[in-house]
């Protein structure tokens, strides 16, 4: 399968949007005092990783090389 430069332009920003918002999950369920909420946040950061993870396998893919995996 054939990725146009368009497409892989935008997966690489859903990479960065993702880890972003897995580094802000980390930091605010860190910081925050109520332990429900904070696993609460931890969940929604281990949802971005596993997009991050999804995406990432999709462009190992279909590109047909092996790309670095991600570690929190």
């Amino acid at each position: 399968m054939q990725i146009s430069s368009k497409d892989l332009n935008y997966l690489v920003d859903e990479l960065s949007w993702e880890l972003l918002a897995m580094k802000k999950c980390y930091h605010y369920a860190r910081e925050c005092q109520d332990p429900q909420i904070a696993q609460m946040i931890d969940r929604v950061g281990q949802m971005h990783q596993q997009h991050y993870e999804t995406i990432l396998s999709q462009l190992q893919s279909a590109s047909g090389m092996p790309m670095p995996t991600m570690t929190q």
